[in-house]
């Protein structure tokens, strides 16, 4: 189980990173081709859909973590920020300007990754027979 919430956490952190990535790359990219912005993932879906491996990933290596570290901090920094992701990528782009949706985004992926590396050292740091 500890193997498996590390593997979850490192695939967690390198998705919030590509989320992160995206939000503050896209921008740049568009404003520099401005021809080339057509489908580089600009539409508002591309993080609805990034939500589908985000939320289950993150949700499973946190609570496999939490089950043998049992570090609230960990896990509630981790919902807070699946909750602030999956906000932004739904309510938030039909009803907030850009740029808030954008910071809100980066926020949230941040500290999911924050999150996740939290629940890394916790599990490196937590023998296998406890809990």
């Amino acid at each position: 189980m500890v193997t498996i919430a590390r593997q979850l956490d490192r695939v967690a952190i390198f998705l919030s990173g590509l989320c992160l990535l995206h939000c503050l790359l896209l921008p740049v990219v568009i404003a520099l081709f401005p021809l080339l912005s057509i489908g580089l993932g600009g539409d508002e879906h591309f993080h609805e859909l990034l939500l589908w491996f985000v939320l289950p990933v993150s949700t499973v290596g946190l609570a496999l973590g939490w089950r043998h570290h049992r570090s609230v901090r960990a896990l509630t920094l981790g919902v807070i920020a699946m909750a602030i992701l999956a906000f932004a990528a739904t309510w938030g782009h039909d009803n907030l300007p850009e740029f808030i949706e954008i910071a809100l985004t980066v926020l949230g992926s941040l500290m999911l990754a924050v999150a996740h590396l939290q629940n890394f050292r916790h599990l490196r740091h937590c023998p296998v027979t406890s809990h």
